[in-house]
């Protein structure tokens, strides 16, 4: 693997951080992701339009539009090894001399990027189960930090559980999954929490709107409740690599009769129709 890293190639093994690095003293970083398809990056404008948006919000003085040509180069670096995958960005505020609170002006931020093979721990079940966790993140769940490790260990207790995914609620108030977002059906219309300090706004929730318009299914960007979720005629959640996964227990409790119902399952095959259109 090769891995660029403040200007320059790396080998993997090559590759090192400074210990005062801001992003590993206080997770002081944000990041991205997106699938790699036919050797094409799907949608990557709009995740880079993300990037530059957290960037921004904590004030890291970074123009993303000077990745667009290291990006490619990254995937015509590795074509043996990537052809099929995820790409990884993370850029940081930089090494700082001294440990220290409040937000320095560096003179340059820390830039990682590189291509993998997609985990095989982030494939998506075929018929999702998850549990309900309450949402105790801090008020900017709209900025993609490196800061999760309340994510983490939601999905660990989801995994302990044996479920794929953690869904959180603030007070009842279902926010988002772990890594995902969450839409319900409800009597054929689809609900999924509005976009603001609550959750991250998705790509792939973004298509599903899309699909969903041009399909002329109803779409709720409202608030609703664990209870409305319990009670949905199907759950589906999204994400950039897992795309759109049918989610038919929760806390133990089937979904309707348990099976992937019609919308999930159209849905579903839409976003890989898509995918293919966008990336070939």
């Amino acid at each position: 693997m090769i891995v660029y890293l403040n200007g320059k190639w790396l080998k993997e093994s090559e590759v090192t951080i400074s210990f005062q690095d801001r992003g590993f003293v206080f997770a002081d970083s944000v990041y991205d992701a997106t699938i790699i398809c036919n050797r094409t990056y799907h949608r990557l404008e709009r995740h880079l339009k993300r990037l530059q948006n957290g960037l921004n919000k904590l004030n890291i003085a970074y123009d993303v539009s000077v990745l667009k040509p290291i990006l490619g180069e990254l995937l015509n670096r590795n074509q043996q090894i990537v052809d099929e995958g995820e790409l990884y960005i993370q850029i940081s505020r930089g090494r700082a001399p001294y440990r220290a609170h409040g937000l320095p002006k560096l003179k340059e931020p820390t830039v990682l990027a590189y291509v993998d093979l997609i985990n095989p721990a982030y494939m998506p079940p075929e018929k999702g189960k998850a549990i309900l966790v309450e949402d105790k993140r801090w008020e900017m769940c709209d900025v993609k930090t490196t800061g999760i490790l309340l994510n983490c260990m939601a999905k660990q207790m989801a995994t302990d559980a044996g479920c794929n995914a953690a869904i959180f609620h603030r007070s009842k108030v279902v926010t988002e999954a772990h890594a995902l977002n969450v839409f319900i059906v409800k009597n054929n219309e689809i609900f999924t929490h509005p976009n603001g300090p609550w959750i991250l706004p998705g790509i792939t929730r973004e298509l599903v709107i899309e699909i969903a318009q041009e399909h002329r299914i109803k779409v709720n960007e409202v608030q609703f409740t664990t209870e409305d979720l319990l009670d949905a005629d199907e759950i589906f959640l999204t994400g950039s690599v897992g795309g759109v996964i049918p989610y038919v227990e929760v806390d133990g409790k089937k979904i309707k009769d348990g099976m992937i119902g019609p919308i999930s399952k159209m849905f579903r095959e839409e976003y890989y129709t898509v995918l293919y259109k966008e990336t070939h």
